[in-house]
């Protein structure tokens, strides 16, 4: 019989099981294991089990010997280790793992495949991928000078594509387990806005630029959000923020996350201002009325005129000021946000700041002065 739309089977086989052994007796039986090779082809290796003769009769092992080499038949052939990394990970890794990423993820780690993964390890097959090969190729990455966050990110990828294999049986291991990342340079932090630049940003702009320093601050929103905003965004409880431009098409926003932002009333009055100049569905359209992309001479127009206020400005900044300067619930900070915990929000967006840390002392001091009455003679 046929079966269509079924992977291919492991071939027929009803082997009969035999004694054997001369201190121990057992009862043995021969088969084939069927795989797929290195070469993509299908390939078998000879495999046996026994049982022990003092607790089975013959009957009664080969009733067992049938049941395996029925439970074998049932599945396609069996996944092999000689298949290397670059084939898994065409095959079985990216089919698999590349529906859940979101935003400009499948970029980053195509880049990450591309360039630090591929050319060194590709060609390598998975069971001869091991710990020590992977902490050498991470210390070469340090030694051309790649930062914490890169090779961190390729340890990271690295360990994922092995854990699926090891998941799919294709090793018994996951060789990256314990691999660590060697020491290297730190990757430079963005650092937040003080108060004072976000106020020489706001006074020192005009038009269109004005409301995008006012809203990515005020809002923690991000610029590939900013640009496919429409004017059905502004809803009477706040912004909404369900797009996002990525690699040239309008996609859900990153973790696919939908969220609204409270915005105070000054800014809701200025966009309803700024709308009112144009007739577009697009609050921000293109001269040619269409989104516009963040590599666009627009937006980097913009990014240039911010620059001539606060020198060092880059867009990712807003986003950590708003993080950091928020002093509202954490958990409302993190939903604003669209990230998926609140640890993740306080560890990468909000950075210390001096005058928080002095306001926060002197609040801590003049309530326990308030609440104990402190003796300045007593010794």
């Amino acid at each position: 019989m046929v079966r269509f739309g079924m992977g291919k089977r492991q071939k027929y086989q009803r082997p009969a099981v035999f004694a054997t052994g001369t201190r121990e007796k057992l009862w043995k039986v021969r088969f084939r294991e069927y795989f797929i090779g290195r070469d993509g082809k299908e390939a078998f290796r000879n495999k046996s089990v026994t049982w022990s003769r003092a607790d089975h009769t013959k009957v009664q092992a080969q009733a067992k010997a049938d049941k395996l080499i029925q439970d074998l038949q049932a599945g396609p052939p069996k996944a092999d280790g000689s298949m290397t990394l670059a084939q898994f990970w065409e095959t079985v890794y990216l089919p698999i793992r590349s529906r859940k990423w979101t935003g400009h993820t499948p970029t980053l780690i195509a880049g990450y495949w591309r360039n630090h993964i591929e050319p060194q390890l590709g060609a390598v097959a998975l069971k001869d991928i091991t710990k020590a090969m992977i902490q050498i190729h991470l210390g070469e990455m340090v030694d051309e000078g790649l930062g914490q966050v890169m090779v961190d990110a390729i340890r990271i990828r690295l360990h994922s594509i092995l854990e699926e294999a090891v998941d799919n049986d294709y090793i018994p291991k996951n060789p990256a387990r314990k691999v660590e990342t060697p020491e290297c340079k730190g990757s430079e932090e963005t650092r937040t806005l003080t108060e004072e630049e976000v106020r020489t940003l706001w006074d020192g702009s005009t038009g269109r630029d004005y409301i995008v320093w006012r809203l990515m601050p005020l809002t923690g929103i991000r610029i590939g959000e900013v640009l496919p905003l429409e004017r059905t965004d502004l809803r009477p409880d706040g912004l909404m923020i369900n797009k996002a431009y990525v690699d040239g098409h309008v996609k859900l926003p990153k973790f696919n996350k939908e969220r609204l932002a409270a915005i105070p009333a000054s800014l809701r009055a200025e966009l309803e201002e700024w709308l009112a100049t144009h007739d577009h569905k697009l609050m921000f359209p293109s001269e040619a009325g269409t989104v516009m992309c963040r590599g666009s001479k627009p937006v980097q127009e913009l990014l240039d005129r911010g620059r001539a206020l606060v020198e060092d400005l880059d867009f990712r900044m807003c986003r950590t000021t708003f993080a950091s300067l928020f002093q509202g619930d954490e958990a409302d900070r993190t939903s604003i946000m669209g990230h998926h915990s609140t640890h993740f929000t306080l560890t990468r967006y909000r950075k210390p700041i001096m005058e928080r840390r002095q306001k926060s002392i002197e609040e801590l001091d003049y309530r326990l002065t308030k609440v104990v009455s402190i003796d300045k003679l007593a010794m």
